[in-house]
């Protein structure tokens, strides 16, 4: 039996990377519901014992596929040895810590949103709860 191996990791750094909001020529209500596309890219730094999560967020409603407003961040989490998780050249972290580190970049840009839309027409785009192990993972 493989035994496990003990994972140590830590929030290390956050960077805001870029948001822009549309220009538009009509009213978005109250009433208006937001659908948003969310892409996670992880970025692997073996040498730094670092991996980067980028959650990138755009912005529509329901109605209209005209993309509203985007946003997207880097959440640096550094591993304590990281190379001890290399097999054949690729990165096997264990599923629960990849959907923890996951979860917490999708919590750190609902807070990035809300901060940065606020008082705009997306100030009610509130990123809605999402289940990390949803996603669809693509190399």
């Amino acid at each position: 039996m493989e035994q496990e191996k003990n994972i140590s990791f830590r929030l290390k750094n956050i960077e805001f990377l870029q948001s822009s909001l549309s220009a538009i020529d009509y009213a978005i209500g109250m009433d208006t519901i937001f659908k948003f596309n969310i892409n996670i890219e992880h970025l692997v730094n073996i040498n730094e014992n670092c991996i980067a999560i980028k959650p990138n967020v755009e912005i529509f409603t329901e109605d209209n596929a005209f993309i509203l407003g985007k946003l997207s961040s880097s959440l640096i989490f550094e591993f304590e040895n990281l190379a001890s998780f290399v097999v054949d050249k690729e990165v096997k972290l264990p599923s629960d810590i990849i959907i923890a580190i996951n979860s917490i970049s999708i919590s750190t840009i609902r807070g990035i949103m809300f901060s940065t839309f606020k008082g705009t027409y997306l100030h009610n785009a509130f990123l809605p709860v999402i289940d990390p192990k949803a996603f669809n993972i693509e190399k």
